[in-house]
């Protein structure tokens, strides 16, 4: 779990940040009341404290940006294949 704790990190931005924190490269994203929860994999504290405010995401919303990446390469792939058929 200590492992779980230092490598993803969750930051809630304002609008003004989005950008800044879109540069850094998150696994997920979600809107929620105007401001940008995004999900990073091995990204910096100090410059995600900087964005916003930072915390160790839950079990569920790991799950679910997984999920969703996998589900968008799989989209991805089939897309390719089709356009080369």
């Amino acid at each position: 779990m200590e492992d779980f704790e230092a490598r993803y990190l969750e930051v809630m931005v304002g609008p003004d940040q989005i950008a800044a924190a879109r540069a850094l490269g998150p696994i997920h994203e979600r809107q929620v009341f105007g401001r940008g929860i995004m999900l990073f994999d091995h990204a910096d504290r100090g410059s995600l404290a900087a964005l916003g405010e930072v915390r160790t995401p839950s079990l569920a919303d790991l799950f679910v940006a997984v999920m969703g990446a996998q589900s968008a390469e799989a989209k991805g792939a089939a897309a390719v294949q089709g356009a080369a058929a």
